[in-house]
C-alpha cells in the first residue's frame, strides 16, 4: 500500500463523519427549474429526450434525471392547444406544401407529438435557438441567461469561463465569486465528466491556437475549486472544493504521477490544478496560473412552478402570445 493511500485509509479511520466533510445532499443542492421564456420552446437539435409527460413535475423530473440542463414543457388545455403562430404562418400555404410538411419526421417537428424536451444545454443571452410556439413554455436551471458571453457550456454538466490572464489562487477564487456578470466560484471537478469535459476543453483552446502568430499562450495548468489548507483542513489529505466539501466525500480522483505533494513547500496550503491531460496537480497557492470558475445555477425558491421571477423579456422574446 502506497503512503498515500495509507495517508487516506488514516484519514477515514480518524473518525471523519459526513458532517465534518461537509458532503453535500439534496436538500443542500436542489436543483430547481425556471421559468425564462413563454409561448417560445428552444432548439431540440441536441435533445437528451423527447416524451411525453403528464405534468410539469414529471418533466422536471426527467430533465434531472438525465442530467439535462433546460426543457421545453408544453401544459396542454384549450387555450395551448395549438400553436397559434404556424396557424398564422401556414394559413395561405398551397396544398402541396401541405403535404410536404405532413412528410416531416418526429424529430422535425416535436412539438407536434411530444409535449417535454429535455435539453443538454440551456440558451445563451442572445436566445438565437428559440422558436415562436404558443403550445410551449422555456425553463432553464440558471434562469435568465448570464449576460457574460464567453463562457462555456458542456452538456449535462454546466457553464464555465475559463480565464486565461494568470492570478493567484485566491485571488482566482476571488474573481469567480465577485463576478459581476454571474454567481459563480472555481469549478468543482470531483467526477469524471466534469474532469473529463474541462480538460478537453483546454486541449481544444491549445489547438486553436496553433498557427496564430500573435495569441494567447497555451494553457497547461488550470486552478480549480480543490485545495488543501492547513488552518482549516481535519488530515493532509482532506482537500476541500468551493463550497468547503471535502473531497472524500466524493469517489473520483483523477491526481497526476506523484501527487498530491504535501512536502515542504505545501506544507501550509496546496491548490489543485488540472491539466489538458485530464489529471490533477499540487501546487503553491502563490503561483499565478489561468483559472476555470462554474457559473452557478440560480438559487432555489418554494413554488418554482409558479415563480416567473426569472422571466425573460430580452431578445425575440413574444409579448403578445395570443392566448387569452
Amino acid at each position: 500500500m502506497g503512503f498515500y493511500n495509507i495517508l487516506l485509509l488514516l484519514s477515514l479511520l480518524s473518525g471523519l463523519s459526513k458532517c465534518s466533510l461537509n458532503c453535500p445532499t439534496e436538500k443542500s443542492h436542489p436543483l430547481q427549474f425556471y421559468l425564462v421564456r413563454q409561448c417560445q420552446r428552444a432548439s431540440t437539435d441536441d435533445a437528451l429526450a423527447l416524451e411525453s409527460n403528464a405534468s410539469l413535475d414529471e418533466c422536471a423530473n426527467l430533465t434531472r434525471e438525465l442530467r439535462g440542463l433546460a426543457f421545453n414543457y408544453a401544459p396542454g388545455g384549450p387555450k395551448r392547444h395549438n400553436n397559434l403562430f404556424d396557424l398564422k404562418f401556414f394559413r395561405n400555404e398551397t396544398q402541396k406544401q401541405k403535404h410536404m410538411r405532413s412528410q416531416w419526421t418526429v424529430f422535425k417537428q416535436p412539438g407536434e407529438f411530444f409535449n417535454c424536451h429535455v435539453l443538454p444545454c440551456p440558451q445563451n443571452h442572445t436566445f438565437s435557438g428559440m422558436v415562436n410556439d404558443s403550445r410551449f413554455d422555456y425553463y432553464s436551471l440558471y434562469g435568465r441567461p448570464t449576460v457574460v458571453k464567453n463562457y462555456t457550456c458542456l452538456p449535462e454538466v454546466g457553464l464555465f469561463v475559463v480565464y486565461t490572464s494568470p492570478a493567484s489562487y485566491l485571488n482566482a477564487s476571488l474573481t469567480c465569486s465577485n463576478s459581476s456578470e454571474f454567481t459563480g466560484s472555481l469549478a468543482h471537478i470531483a467526477s469524471e465528466s466534469r474532469t473529463s469535459f474541462l480538460a478537453q476543453w483546454l486541449l481544444q483552446f491549445n489547438r486553436k491556437l496553433l498557427g496564430q502568430s500573435e495569441s494567447e499562450p497555451n494553457v497547461f495548468l488550470a486552478y480549480v475549486g480543490l485545495a488543501y489548507n492547513r488552518s482549516t483542513s481535519l488530515s493532509p489529505m482532506d482537500f476541500r472544493n468551493s463550497q468547503h466539501e471535502g473531497l472524500q466525500c466524493f469517489l473520483y480522483r483523477a491526481w497526476d504521477t506523484g501527487h498530491p505533494r504535501l512536502g515542504w513547500d505545501q506544507a501550509n496550503a496546496s491548490c489543485v490544478a488540472l491539466t489538458p491531460q485530464g489529471t490533477w496537480q499540487t501546487l503553491s497557492c502563490d503561483r499565478e496560473l489561468p483559472f476555470i470558475c462554474e457559473i452557478h445555477t440560480a438559487k432555489a425558491t418554494t413554488s418554482w412552478a409558479q415563480d416567473d421571477a426569472e422571466l425573460d423579456i430580452g431578445p425575440n422574446a413574444v409579448f403578445e402570445c395570443g392566448n387569452d
